[in-house]
């Protein structure tokens, strides 16, 4: 099956911008009880949701504050 990537695989409109939405992810695999914030992006004709990751503004900061109390400047 071959998806053209500038069209939504849902609906078949062609995409130009996408929704995006903030999700928590759960990461009980690896750590129990561990939410991290996350975004999905969904096509804006039909709202499918097109893929999901990790919200990296947000996972930078998380860094960095988690630095910043381990060096005794948190």
């Amino acid at each position: 099956m071959h998806i053209r990537a500038n069209k939504c695989p849902h609906c078949k409109a062609v995409l130009t911008r996408a929704v995006v939405e903030s999700i928590d992810i759960d990461n009980a695999v690896i750590f129990a009880d561990t939410t991290y914030k996350g975004v999905t992006y969904a096509c804006p004709s039909c709202r499918a949701v097109l893929g999901v990751s990790m919200d990296q503004i947000a996972l930078n900061h998380d860094v960095v504050q988690r630095l910043l109390k381990a060096l005794g400047r948190g």
